[in-house]
């Protein structure tokens, strides 16, 4: 059966990272010309509108940032749920996180030609992709990545700023100086510690304070950041909290983003332990002490209780309304991913 381009939507954000010259590269090509457009600002009109055209949409294409998928899959899946079509992120936005992780690495216009020459042609590939269901009160939020701690706060300050990359660099600079010195007294206070109660499967986690908390199904938080040490196995995603100062997370921050779990900082008051033990991980026979303040791991639950102010599901930063917060699986995603030509 002959497949047809009016089959495809393209949703695409204006707003997203501000770049017109990349969205206008996409709605001038021949391909867009074919399918269906919405261009919108407003997210909560995205879902009603594909329930009315759910059995002609056999592929929805997203133009937008991490922030823009996340508000679009929230609003679609309080309307379609598990019945939605599959779905091909082609960036577009300040964060392309999940578009990369699909390989979706080109610029926006050649990642949709491509991913409509894949569909019409057969050659479509996609992969089954958990979300997370995120709860607080009466509210529910899907996305692939939840986080909070001074990372985040730092975020918020972000996004309340000018945006860009002088503004990025300038912050993340300051928050790294503030973790080790008395300058930029400012940004102390984002950076201390949240105080939470976390249960990861109906157990309490060892501390009350965190420096970072963190649950995903992707694998990747943040582009080249993949810290989690574990295999995803079915109905779980990752967790991962610590409860370390500000200035060890700075410090040990190129470890953690590549999945190095910290060892314990008391085994380093026995060197001749510590020896010991480097020589029989080496040959394969043990393994460091791992600092007790960290943990990652899987979970199937995690509930959150915290006075903290705000979180983020992708990169999107949310006002906490103080209650508890509980993060589950919630459908399952068919993402398009870009299939290697030979």
């Amino acid at each position: 059966m002959k497949k047809e381009a009016d089959s495809i939507v393209l949703i695409c954000n204006p707003r997203a990272g501000g770049r017109w010259k990349q969205l206008a590269g996409i709605l001038d090509s021949a391909e867009a010309q074919q399918v269906r457009r919405v261009v919108t600002d407003s997210i909560e009109d995205i879902g009603p509108a594909l329930v009315s055209l759910s059995q002609r949409v056999k592929l929805v294409c997203i133009y937008g940032g991490d922030g823009t998928i996340q508000k679009i899959l929230s609003s679609t899946f309080q309307n379609l749920g598990d019945t939605s079509p599959p779905v091909c992120l082609v960036g577009g936005g300040t964060m392309n996180v999940t578009a990369r992780w699909c390989g979706w690495t080109a610029s926006p216009e050649k990642n949709f030609r491509r991913v409509v020459h894949d569909y019409l042609t057969d050659k479509l590939v996609t992969r089954e992709v958990p979300l997370l269901e995120i709860r607080q009160g009466g509210r529910t939020e899907y996305g692939f990545t939840f986080g909070a701690g001074s990372v985040i706060r730092v975020l918020d300050a972000y996004e309340r700023s000018e945006k860009g990359g002088r503004a990025a660099i300038q912050i993340a600079s300051k928050a790294v100086l503030s973790a080790w010195t008395r300058f930029f007294p400012t940004f102390r206070g984002l950076l201390e510690p949240i105080r939470a109660e976390i249960l990861a499967d109906g157990v309490p986690l060892a501390a009350d304070r965190f420096t970072v908390v963190f649950c995903n199904t992707t694998g990747h938080v943040e582009r080249g950041i993949r810290p989690f040490t574990r295999a995803r196995e079915r109905e779980t995603f990752y967790l991962l909290a610590y409860s370390s100062s500000p200035g060890e997370i700075a410090a040990l921050f190129p470890l953690l983003a590549n999945g190095i779990v910290p060892i314990d900082p008391k085994s380093l008051l026995r060197p001749v332990s510590v020896w010991k033990q480097m020589a029989l991980a080496y040959l394969g026979q043990g393994s460091l002490p791992t600092d007790p303040r960290y943990v990652n791991r899987i979970a199937r639950e995690v509930v959150f209780r915290s006075g903290e102010r705000v979180f983020t599901i992708d990169g999107e930063i949310f006002e906490s309304s103080g209650e508890p917060l509980t993060v589950r699986l919630g459908p399952t995603l068919r993402l398009a991913i870009r299939r290697l030509r030979r």
